[in-house]
């Protein structure tokens, strides 16, 4: 297209963009501006009426934009503004909705691609254009979009045709105003309705009149590669972007390629997998090219496409597996990159506050995911906890909270996954309705939240976070909402969710240095009524609210660990027995809490070994057997290979079933004992084939059944899902 222009050398240059943002369109040359970048246009009253125009350095019409402004021509933009789409937009998404449906039924770069054998249009395009250069090029798009448009055999929406009057009556008043040399860059489609002298004036003006405008404003924002390439289609989107930046970086010249793209994206492709510790030498890049071009040649391309060039990846460089290819295809077919825009450029003020934090904070927005380990005794890492704490309130998760390393003070440390989203920006203007600047505005949206939530988890929730975003002034209010609806809550498991939540704004607040004796105050209250309540919501449940039951058991029994308050403990202590022991009580349910209590040491292996016995003996149908043991097993079966009481029971109960209960069972079973580790399954599996002795333990030739452990064996093999020779 670069080529196209020189030699027209125009006096100005029209683009299919949003009027709107016209104003933008110079800081384009700006030295901070880094595509991929997006032109944002929104209503400031309705944030959700809002569009993004998203650019690469290949885009045509950056380098349009580009063009124009460094060789002093003119440069606009001619679509539709979004002012008068916002409305139209709103008033018949209904209608818009069934006629993309009923476009996408019959869409006519797809039938053409499947007449040309390719599986979607995005690659016919790439062949038919992206690969054989300009020359000629530009007559038959006009051509052939001529041909499909023929007849109005399909019929266009409403919106396009009010879009395509508009951009002829831009092209008419440019011409008004004498330019003789009117460049147009626009989408394919579009070119053929903006021959301007086969439309009626009058006819075009007559639908903008009267059209409904509403205030828009618009600013640029970073964008993504992995963005671009969730936008193809028709969507505009670029399928590889990062295979196209190489394309365009090594083809960007009217000469001869400064080098082969080809041979530089299978380059890249080794280093990457050299850093992987494969082994990738420089022969191998040279067949990997020779396949490519070769692939090019039978399938009459001039250049490898992003399937040649994986297809020859997967052949040479990675030995034939496919495994690379996902680490291949997010790195250099996608790409993992970020653009930027100026720091100067006119913002809202809460995105402008926010900028300012993130780079006081030393936080880089970037769209890898990165680990972020915080110590909060340090007073500029417990500054960056406030400000990702404070955008979780605000609905913008950069980062997300998890487990604490071992070898760490938890309540000292936050473990953080960072992340950065484009659409995050717009989260950012809408999150200014809240208020000026982070703090004031998640101050304000967390105070409504519990102004309207009934929701005793939800509002232990916003309290922990609110603490952890150092936002004190909300307290007092969410405490006084989560008193007054516990007192009255007689639901045992809500309040069952509430209790870790409060315990680890306990634990939070001691590492920050708050005073929070009224939620200790809440916890006095909550926890006896749901040691008192739990053991009669855990009778006469079903399977799958027995499952969501024992999470919230392990919840409690997790935050009373925390508090570790010694009235609470005997109480928690008191209520897993009576779930343990009581008639009735969900089988699940009861093998968990056979099983805290042994975690704890207030049953022996020998006690623990009966209960065991007894739910497994031939009083106790099977599927509910089944269940007790998946119940005591939660989470670990290191119990097993550490008391062989309780192995040697499971072990009888297994090889004593009738061959229809074991096969009825078998579902349950597996799924019992894949959520172990596979170390911890590797072990079960070694014990099996010792004949239930331990290695360490030394067996005699008199001691060894193998009759016994061949017979078990098989069994055994089926319950882990390994594979009978294995």
């Amino acid at each position: 297209m670069l080529n196209a222009l020189e030699a027209f050398n125009p006096d100005i240059i029209l683009i299919e963009g949003p009027p709107d943002a016209e104003a933008l369109i110079p800081l384009v040359l700006n030295a901070e501006m880094h595509p991929p970048v997006a032109l944002l246009v929104y209503q400031p009253k309705q944030l959700e009426l809002a569009s993004f125009f998203p650019f690469a350095e290949f885009s045509p019409e950056w380098q349009a934009m580009r063009y124009g402004l460094e060789n002093r021509a003119p440069v606009r933009f001619m679509d539709l503004p979004m002012s008068l789409a916002f409305p139209m937009r709103e008033l018949n998404a209904g209608a818009a909705a069934q006629g993309a449906k009923k476009q996408e039924s019959r869409d006519p770069f797809g039938e053409i691609a499947r007449l040309a054998g390719y599986s979607d249009p995005e690659r016919w395009w790439d062949a038919l254009v992206e690969r054989q250069g300009e020359g000629g090029i530009f007559p038959v798009i006009l051509e052939l979009m001529s041909a499909l448009r023929e007849g109005n055999l399909l019929p266009e929406s409403r919106e396009t045709l009010l879009r395509e009057a508009f951009m002829r009556q831009r092209i008419r008043e440019t011409q008004k105003e004498q330019y003789q040399k009117i460049a147009v860059v626009c989408g394919a489609w579009h070119t053929p309705a903006l021959a301007v002298e086969q439309f009626s004036a009058s006819a075009d003006a007559a639908p903008l009149k009267g059209l409904k405008k509403v205030k828009t404003e618009a600013t640029w924002i970073p964008w993504s590669f992995d963005r671009l390439a969730a936008q193809s289609g028709y969507s505009a989107g670029v399928v590889a972007p990062a295979w196209y930046r190489v394309l365009w970086e090594t083809t960007r010249t009217a000469e001869e390629p400064v080098s082969n793209p080809v041979a530089r994206w299978l380059t890249q492709v080794a280093h990457l997998l050299r850093e992987k510790d494969l082994t990738v030498s420089p022969a191998h890049v040279i067949e990997a090219v020779r396949l490519a071009e070769g692939l090019a040649t039978l399938r009459r391309t001039t250049l490898p496409g992003i399937e040649e060039l994986r297809e020859a990846a997967v052949a040479v460089l990675c030995g034939g597996s496919e495994k690379p290819l996902e680490l291949i295809d997010r790195q250099l077919v996608t790409g993992e990159v970020l653009g930027a825009v100026p720091a100067t450029l006119p913002q809202p003020p809460l995105k402008a506050d926010f900028e300012a934090q993130a780079r006081s904070c030393r936080l880089a927005k970037n769209t890898q995911e990165k680990t972020l380990e915080l110590d909060l005794r340090q007073e500029a890492q417990l500054k960056k906890s406030r400000l990702l704490h404070r955008l979780q309130l605000l609905g913008v998760p950069w980062g997300r909270v998890s487990e604490v390393g071992a070898g760490k003070q938890g309540g000292f440390h936050e473990h953080w996954q960072l992340k950065w989203l484009p659409d995050y920006e717009i989260r950012l203007i809408e999150a200014g309705t809240w208020g000026n600047t982070v703090e004031e505005a998640a101050t304000h949206k967390a105070s409504r939240r519990t102004r309207d939530s009934e929701d005793l988890p939800e509002l232990t929730q916003v309290l922990g976070i609110a603490l952890k975003a150092d936002l004190p002034v909300l307290v007092p209010a969410i405490l006084s909402k989560i008193s007054a609806i516990s007192a009255l809550a007689k639901d045992t498991l809500m309040l069952a969710d509430s209790v870790l939540p409060l315990a680890e704004v306990l634990r939070y607040g001691s590492a920050r240095k708050m005073n929070l004796n009224t939620v200790e105050q809440l916890l006095d209250q909550i926890v006896p009524r749901v040691c008192l309540q739990l053991p009669a919501a855990c009778t006469a449940v079903a399977e799958d609210v027995a499952g969501e039951i024992a999470r919230k058991i392990l919840s409690v029994n997790r935050a009373l660990g925390i508090l570790r308050a010694a009235a609470h403990e005997a109480a928690w202590q008191k209520t897993l027995g009576q779930i343990s022991d009581v008639q009735g009580v969900s089988p699940l349910l009861a093998g968990l809490a056979a099983r805290l209590l042994f975690d704890k040491g207030l049953r022996t292996a020998t006690q623990t070994g009966d209960a065991m016995h007894y739910h497994l003996s031939h009083a106790q149908a099977p599927a509910e057997a089944a269940q007790w043991i998946e119940g005591f097993l939660y989470g670990s079966g290191l119990l097993l290979l550490h008391q062989q009481e309780l192995w040697q029971t499971l072990d009888r109960w297994v090889r004593e079933m009738p061959d229809e209960h074991f096969i009825e069972l078998l579902p349950l079973l597996r799924r019992s004992f894949s959520r172990f580790p596979d170390p911890e399954r590797q072990k079960m599996l070694d014990l099996v084939k010792s004949g239930g002795q331990p290695k360490s333990a030394a067996v005699s030739a008199t001691d060894w059944d193998s009759a016994r452990a061949e017979g078990v064996l098989a069994l055994t093999k089926k319950i882990f899902g390994t594979p009978a020779s294995g």
